[in-house]
């Protein structure tokens, strides 16, 4: 069952970065579906995803925690990445994704 009063944190930083790919439609559908979908929620943190690595621009990820056993959420994980690849194009998916973080929750 979907939770309306679910926390959602945008860190300044990653709004900052929304703003200028215009995805803020994109960040609500995804959140939607994490609601909607994946079991357990705890929290939902939208965060900006420096890739140090990689170089270039900022990315901005959407954290999703759960309190749901590992184990149980190996099909949620695989159903989540098939969701996003086949509704999203690679121009969005460059700079925005979706992680699903089961177990214990984190603190925060």
């Amino acid at each position: 069952m979907a939770s309306t009063t679910l926390p959602v944190t945008v860190e300044p930083e990653a709004a900052a970065r929304l703003a200028e790919l215009g995805f803020q439609a994109q960040v609500d559908r995804m959140i939607d579906y994490a609601r909607q979908n994946l079991p357990h929620l705890v929290r939902i943190e939208v965060v900006l995803n420096d890739r140090y690595d990689m170089g270039g621009e900022p990315g901005v990820a959407i954290e999703v925690y759960s309190q749901c056993p590992f184990d149980e959420a190996l099909q949620v994980v695989r159903e989540l990445d098939r969701w996003q690849i086949t509704e999203f194009p690679p121009e969005v998916l460059e700079h925005l994704h979706m992680d699903y973080h089961p177990g214990a929750d984190r603190a925060g």
